[in-house]
């Protein structure tokens, strides 16, 4: 939803602009997350810069298994994980959210929109969930429509082909659609704009405040539909067509229409349906009648009243509403008619359970019009289209408008438009809409639960990685990629972390949720049918009783709405009215199918009870009506299984195979190896204890450990890789801002990337990570031995421990088997070089290559390393002890030069940090003297 932007006081305000400071070094403070989340788009690198445009984006974090071991809810970590990286210092990064295959998007029916093809083809209209997955299923979805009146001069109508001329503030423009409601309103032309000629302005008679103008228009088009309202619908047999969403329409047979006839005031009709009451058209649903007649009526579900069926499941109920149909050809001599012109704009509106509904106002119903309600775009069209980096040579006409963002956004707006179709559409229109949001329609779920239309029902390492580079060696990464992305047959988008290669900015990459345990699918048997009930005490017949005296009958059919809840989900009971006055229905529940234990919950008047907090079982309930003394049998009873919130398991810490973590982290790693520029952030999972932990940097460093989820071992050439990750345990207890006294536990991924993007925008990438407080960390788990830190120290696991200041690092390494490379602040000091580098020479490309230019390329790179000098990043006590840029007649052969190449030597001493501080006390007569030494 959205909620609108702060509101400011009128006046005059000055804002002094900052001068833009001068980017010395490149940024080595941007993160990048792959994870699951909520909603989003997939495999699309997202900017995020604080965690409210994290939750607008992505949503809260999904809903995965249900831990039995602990009795708790899973869920993702990936959101956890930016708010820890933003809360320990970290000011940007990209959020990657990833899937299976098998993720799907929910539709939304949009109440009272036809849209009419440019060969005159009507369909309902359906718009899309802005991503794919389940966290829209709570959706409900209304539509109202903006009306403006317009001054309108002559105009012609031949057909399809219609020329007017119309006067309104403004004008008109292409895009725009006109109705022109003839007579007493049966009839009405739709005209859609195809072209719109000014032929005069005039300024408006002074009134108080701002004169608008009034343009005088011409308007023409060849797309015109007369549509005709309050018509009957033919001959019998009928059939009734509803459009829930993708796919083919829903077909309900028509057992009785009730047609007050042409010369009612209104025609209202009245359609009988032979359907369960569960699978009934709600009011708002645009229902396809077609009879014996030729053509189609549209009939918009003004109101909806259950029948009477036999047995639960089954039944008939009653739908009513007017009947329109579209039509080509005119009626007679429709220009001497009272005509009242109108331009139309459509408002979509959305609501979830209690909160406050969301909307979008001013939509255009024709396809040329720049706000096109079924041009809304998805989160993957949102985030290609934003992306200037991405997309640089893209006209910004063609980009997004900016008021699709709805300024301060909550959450993103939940829908996007319908997927393209084969036959392009001409223009949607209103059907029986006002300026009130009256009929809210839910989605249509694809099959399937929740988890597996989140793409989420199986993990894997597939998840997170592209099949099509997961096995490809360090060395030849990158040119696969590119060929992947550009030069293929069939160019496409990497997917999983490695879509981060574009990414140029990105020096700090986790995969929090790789640290998972898999789920599997809790068996859920189907609950017993329930038994029928006794039947009503019989009258006491032989004495004086009323004449009047009848059993009312049973109030069938007794249906759930949803049939199927969850634990904690509100479910509505309703049940058929039954003739007769005076009537109290009285509703019981039992949670035994006999109904041995069943307890009256309702009394009442009313057909319909709403029931919350059930918990997860099966629930029985039965309904039955009393009249005075007299009570009636009672209608079928029905079975209500409440499902638990999470129908997915945790597989047991004994049944966990390292094997998805090893691939991913392994593909991980040849990734940033690739890029040269990238650390890679890893974690392990919780349950890991330290001979656990040790073994699996030993399988990371193996160049013997054979493949794992057809991801290799990394080979004795790909060694170097290793020096860029580092491996962070153990979990960690976090007091957020959004429930400081319920602590969340969370892998360290986040809060390493907060600590290590805050040391290098504090102090630079050169200082070592360490001895940095975690903020917000109030426990550990599990807790480590202090006798095993130094064997964990040792396999070069960057262990989070509790000192008296805090909770924190005292080591920063990566997992490097070479030891010049394995402190965490070399390789950030290498990759910041790396990135400097490319940076400046790429000023130098085309230069005339001689000794001058030579001598310019030396004193380029000696400015920048000293620099780097001055700020502490090398060692040694002078310049030529710290750094040395060769560029030489050794280095530079004439064979090199006639080539065109040239080659730059730049040597470094990498600045260690100090790792022990030895304070030495030392007695001298009666006075202490303290010292310290390394």
């Amino acid at each position: 939803m959205s909620r609108p932007a702060a509101r400011r006081l009128p006046g005059i305000r000055f804002e002094v602009q900052a001068p833009p400071v001068e980017d010395v070094l490149p940024r080595m403070d941007v993160a990048a997350f792959v994870g699951f989340a909520a909603s989003g788009p997939l495999h699309v690198p997202v900017a995020v810069e604080d965690p409210a445009d994290f939750e607008a984006v992505f949503g809260e974090a999904p809903l995965l298994a249900w831990d039995a071991e602990r009795g708790e809810p899973v869920r993702a970590h990936l959101a956890s994980a930016v708010r820890a990286f933003f809360r320990n210092g970290g000011r940007r990064c990209w959020v990657v959210r990833v899937a299976g295959a098998q993720a799907r998007a929910n539709t939304f029916p949009v109440p009272g929109v036809l849209r009419c093809s440019e060969a005159g083809v009507v369909t309902p209209g359906v718009a899309r969930a802005r991503s794919e997955g389940s966290s829209t299923d709570g959706v409900q979805v209304s539509a109202t429509v903006t009306r403006e009146l317009l001054e309108l001069g002559p105009w012609s109508a031949l057909g399809t082909v219609v020329q007017l001329e119309v006067t309104m503030p403004g004008g008109v423009a292409p895009g725009d659609l006109l109705r022109l409601t003839l007579g007493n309103g049966a009839m009405a032309l739709l005209v859609p704009v195809d072209t719109a000629e000014a032929l005069d302005a005039m300024q408006a008679l002074p009134a108080s405040g701002s004169v608008p103008r009034r343009v005088k228009v011409r308007v023409r088009t060849s797309r015109a539909r007369w549509l005709q309202t309050g018509v009957g619908l033919g001959t019998a047999p009928f059939t009734a067509k509803w459009t829930r969403g993708e796919g083919p329409p829903v077909s309900l047979n028509v057992t009785d229409v009730e047609d007050p006839g042409p010369l009612a005031s209104r025609r209202t009709l009245t359609l009988t349906l032979d359907t369960p009451p569960e699978a009934a058209p709600a009011p708002g649903t645009v229902l396809r009648v077609e009879g014996a007649t030729p053509g189609e009526r549209w009939l918009v579900v003004e109101s909806l009243e259950l029948g009477h069926g036999a047995s639960p499941g089954t039944g008939t109920v009653r739908v009513s509403g007017l009947a329109s149909r579209v039509l080509v050809a005119a009626p007679e001599n429709p220009t001497a008619l009272s005509v009242v012109c109108e331009r139309l704009t459509l408002n979509l509106w959305t609501r979830r359970d209690s909160e406050q509904p969301a909307r979008l106002d001013r939509l255009g119903l024709c396809p040329t019009h720049p706000r096109h309600w079924a041009s809304l775009p998805t989160d993957v069209e949102r985030a290609r289209d934003e992306d200037a980096e991405a997309l640089p040579g893209r006209a910004p006409e063609v980009r997004l408008p900016e008021d699709w963002r709805q300024g301060v956004p909550v959450s993103r707006f939940p829908l996007a438009g319908p997927k393209p179709g084969p036959d392009a559409e001409a223009f949607s229109f209103p059907l029986g809409l006002t300026d009130v949001p009256e009929g809210w329609l839910g989605c249509t779920p694809p099959p399937g639960d929740a988890l597996e239309r989140d793409g989420l029902s199986t993990f894997s390492a597939d998840l997170f990685l592209d099949a099509d580079v997961r096995e490809t060696g360090t060395e030849a990464l990158l040119a696969q990629a590119d060929f992947l992305r550009y030069q293929s047959s069939e160019p496409r988008a990497l997917k999983g972390i490695h879509s981060l290669l574009g990414r140029q900015d990105v020096t700090l990459v986790a995969v929090p949720d790789a640290v998972h345990r898999p789920w599997v699918r809790a068996s859920t048997p189907p609950p017993p049918e329930p038994l029928p009930g006794e039947a009503p005490a019989a009258p006491a017949w032989g004495t004086f009783l009323d004449c009047a005296l009848v059993m009312p009958a049973a109030p069938t059919p007794l249906v759930a709405d949803p049939a199927k809840p969850v634990a904690g989900q509100a479910f509505t009971l309703r049940w058929a009215s039954v003739a007769g006055t005076d009537l109290v229905y009285v509703l019981e529940e039992a949670t035994r199918p006999d109904f041995s234990d069943a307890v009256e919950l309702y009394r009442g008047p009313a057909r319909e009870r709403t029931l919350y907090g059930r918990t997860s079982r099966a629930w029985y309930y039965r309904v039955r009506v009393q009249q005075g003394p007299v009570s009636g049998p009672y209608a079928p009873g029905v079975a209500v299984p409440v499902a638990p919130r999470v129908r997915w398991n945790l597989e047991h810490v004994s049944a966990y195979s390292p094997k998805p973590l090893l691939a991913v982290q392994r593909a991980l790693l040849r990734l940033a190896c690739a890029r040269g520029d990238v650390l890679a952030v890893l974690g392990l999972p919780e349950h890991f204890r330290e001979d656990a932990a040790i073994a699996h940097v030993g399988s990371l460093q193996s160049p013997l450990g054979g493949t794992s989820d057809v991801v290799p071992a990394l080979g004795f050439a790909e060694e170097n890789a290793l020096s860029y990750g580092a491996l962070y345990h153990p979990w960690a207890f976090v007091s957020e801002e959004q429930q400081p006294t319920v602590p969340l536990r969370m892998p360290p991924e986040g809060m390493a990337c907060g600590v290590l993007a805050r040391r290098a925008v504090e102090r630079g990438a050169w200082v070592a990570p360490a001895n940095e407080p975690w903020r917000a960390v109030v426990a550990l788990t599990p807790p480590l031995s202090r006798e095993r830190l130094l064997d964990l120290q040792d396999a070069q696991v960057n262990v989070v421990r509790q000192e008296p200041r805090a909770f924190l690092t005292l080591s920063a390494d990566t997992l490097a088997v070479t030891p010049e490379v394995r402190p965490i602040n070399v390789r950030r000091l290498l990759s910041l070089l790396r990135r400097a580098a490319l940076k400046l020479g790429a000023a130098y490309v085309f230069e005339p290559n001689d000794a001058s230019f030579h001598r310019l390329v030396q004193r380029g790179f000696e400015a920048l390393l000293g620099d780097l000098f001055v700020r502490g990043a090398f060692a040694g006590r002078t310049r030529e002890g710290a750094f040395q840029v060769v560029t030489g007649d050794a280095l530079n052969t004439p064979a090199h030069m006639e080539q065109g190449r040239f080659f730059v030597d730049i040597k470094v001493a990498p600045s260690l940090p100090l790792t022990f501080l030895n304070v030495r006390l030392v007695q001298s007569g009666d006075r202490g003297l303290v010292t310290e030494a390394r």
